[in-house]
């Protein structure tokens, strides 16, 4: 009690006073592949155009059976990356009603599987006075079920999101760090004047230096543990901003579209930092919006190869060593040839990308429309177009 204790006073004196833990200078005091700034500057220097577009879908909470049927919709087994694998997720796996048997078989599609608490219990307030036992448990110990329930080797098992995104502060990461883990991904990052923040994850050598939106953040460092922080999406222009996808709340199939593209064309054509779409799965029950992402994925799949729909793992692995574009095909990370793939094929025996039974559904105007996205009108959204 008394650690945790003077942990909050000197967290609270580290926010409040402004004091730094260093300043990190990439390439200088911090090297890749065990040490990243992130920020706003791409790892490896590498312009925009040499950089594919990153972007990870990350779904919280139980795998269920209803889930499950919704994951295998919209990563159905036709669809695949430019380099000829599958699109994957990420899925932060809490334990009750969660169906073990669907959790082996996403893993086994190349899905990520990830750590998301044993209870999920409330309130929140739990998480944030969690002592390290308490912690130990959720965190260790449903790695421990998942890897003893689905077969996913601990090794395997690299990542953690607190419920509710609500940190326990350095008690946390010291637990991270001490049992193996790679990254978190429960620290947030607000909008920037109605903007995403677009910045790259960083690890913890120098701590987190960035607004503390939730307390408590950690203080202290850790070396090599990356934070993945959850980014506030853009919502058209409106100014604001939301962290999960469900909570931004599109009335129509065509706001719920928009909520992606906007999101998907503002990083495309900047800096293509990595995009991140954090979910809880139930949002998709509601038609309008399975119907929107569903379209969403089509409507990349079709036009662009040089975005790829990768793992948090697989895009870490990439900001370890950045590959230019050039060079993307042969990046070991990305390739899949362990999942023993077969991709799909049409009644001539001629393969395809989950996506060709659309090519009529997309007029070549939308290349031009595509350029501004807040004039992607509802003429694309054909009910004939969207059947799944």
């Amino acid at each position: 009690m008394w650690i945790y204790f003077i942990l909050l006073i000197v967290q609270l004196f580290h926010f409040g006073c402004g004091v730094k833990l260093g300043t990190c200078y990439q390439d200088g005091n911090c090297r890749l592949p065990s040490c990243f700034c992130g920020g706003k500057s791409a790892p490896g220097n590498l312009e925009p155009s040499e950089i594919p577009q990153m972007i990870m879908f990350s779904f919280d909470d139980a795998v269920t059976g209803e889930i499950y049927e919704m994951y295998e919709k919209l990563f159905s087994r036709g669809r695949l990356n430019p380099n000829g694998c599958p699109i994957t997720m990420t899925t932060f796996v809490s334990h009750n009603f969660t169906d073990y048997k669907l959790v082996r078989s996403l893993f086994r599609k190349g899905h990520e599987i990830a750590v998301h608490s044993v209870t999920h219990r409330t309130p929140t307030t739990f998480w944030k006075q969690a002592s390290y036992n308490q912690l130990q448990y959720e965190i260790v110990e449903q790695r421990s079920i998942i890897a003893e329930n689905a077969g996913v080797p601990v090794r395997n098992i690299t990542g953690w999101r607190s419920p509710f995104l609500q940190p326990s502060g350095d008690i946390q990461f010291t637990l991270l760090q001490e049992n193996g883990f790679e990254y978190d991904s429960t620290l947030t990052i607000a909008t920037e004047k109605g903007f995403s923040a677009k910045r790259w994850p960083n690890t913890m050598d120098f701590g987190w230096q960035l607004d503390c939106n939730v307390l408590p953040c950690p203080f202290g460092k850790y070396p090599g543990m990356w934070e993945v922080p959850v980014q506030m999406l853009e919502v058209g222009d409106s100014g604001n901003g939301c962290l999960y996808a469900d909570s931004c709340r599109p009335a129509t199939m065509e706001e719920a579209f928009q909520l992606f593209w906007v999101n998907f064309h503002n990083h495309y054509t900047g800096s293509r930092s990595p995009l991140f779409f954090t979910m809880h799965p139930s949002w998709l029950r509601e038609e309008h919006n399975m119907k929107a992402l569903n379209y969403f994925f089509l409507t990349i799949l079709h036009y662009y190869h040089d975005v790829y729909f990768v793992t948090y793992q697989q895009h870490l692995a990439w900001i370890k060593n950045p590959t230019p574009l050039s060079d993307i095909l042969r990046f070991a990370p990305w390739k899949c040839d362990h999942l023993r793939y077969e991709p799909e094929t049409d009644k001539d025996g001629n393969g395809h990308n989950g996506v060709s039974s659309i090519s009529n559904c997309f007029p070549y105007l939308f290349l031009v429309l595509s350029t501004f996205p807040l004039f992607y009108t509802k003429i694309f959204f054909d009910k004939y177009c969207l059947l799944y």
